[in-house]
C-alpha cells in the first residue's frame, strides 16, 4: 500500500475549449494537513471534484488511498468530503441528518456530532433552511467529521464563518 493519501499526474479537467485544471501533479502523504491555495478560478474545487469522483477527468490519472479516483465507489467510504456550496437537505433538521448519516456510514459517530452541535448551540431540531450560513457551516462540517473518515476533504469550508468562529471551528 502506499504511503500518499492523494496522488494525481498530469490530472486535467476540460470544459470545450476551457482547461480549469491543467497538468495537476500532486503528493500528500499519510497523516498530513494539506492546503490548496491559489486565485479564484485556480481549479481547486475542479481537484477535490475530480478526487472525489464526482467529475471525471479529461487528461492525467487520480488516486486516493491507493484507489484510482475513477472507482470512487470502492473506496468512498473511507473519504470526507465537504462540498463548498455546504450540501444539506435545507427542509431536514441536524437530528434528520445525523439520522441519514447513521444510516448510510458504517463508522458513524453520533454522539460526537450531537456533543459538537450543542457545544456551539446548534438546535438540533430546527430546519437548516432556517440556521444562518456560519451555523449551517458548522452542521455540514461535523457531519463530516462524524464518519470518521481516513481522508477529510475540504472546499472552503469556513468562508461562511466569522473571524471568531473560525477560531473554534476545527477540532483541538
Amino acid at each position: 500500500m502506499t504511503h500518499n493519501v492523494i496522488e494525481t499526474n498530469g490530472l486535467g479537467k476540460k470544459y470545450r475549449s476551457f482547461w480549469a485544471l491543467k497538468d495537476c501533479s500532486i503528493t500528500v502523504p499519510k497523516g498530513s494537513v494539506t492546503a490548496l491555495v491559489g486565485p479564484n478560478g485556480a481549479g481547486k474545487t475542479t481537484l477535490l471534484k475530480l478526487l472525489v469522483g464526482l467529475s471525471k477527468s479529461s487528461a492525467g490519472t487520480s488516486s486516493m488511498l491507493g484507489e484510482p479516483s475513477s472507482n470512487a465507489t470502492d473506496f468512498i467510504a473511507e473519504i470526507g468530503y465537504l462540498a463548498q456550496e455546504i450540501p444539506l437537505y435545507k427542509q431536514f433538521n441536524a437530528k434528520d441528518h445525523i439520522v441519514m448519516g447513521a444510516h448510510l456510514n458504517k463508522t458513524w459517530d453520533k454522539a460526537s456530532v450531537e456533543k459538537r452541535l450543542n457545544e456551539l448551540g446548534i438546535p438540533l431540531d430546527r430546519s437548516v433552511g432556517k440556521l444562518s450560513g456560519g451555523q449551517k457551516a458548522q452542521v455540514a462540517l461535523a457531519l463530516a467529521l462524524a464518519k470518521k473518515p481516513k481522508v477529510l476533504l475540504l472546499d472552503e469550508p469556513v468562508a461562511a464563518l466569522d473571524p471568531l468562529a473560525r477560531v473554534d471551528s476545527y477540532p483541538h
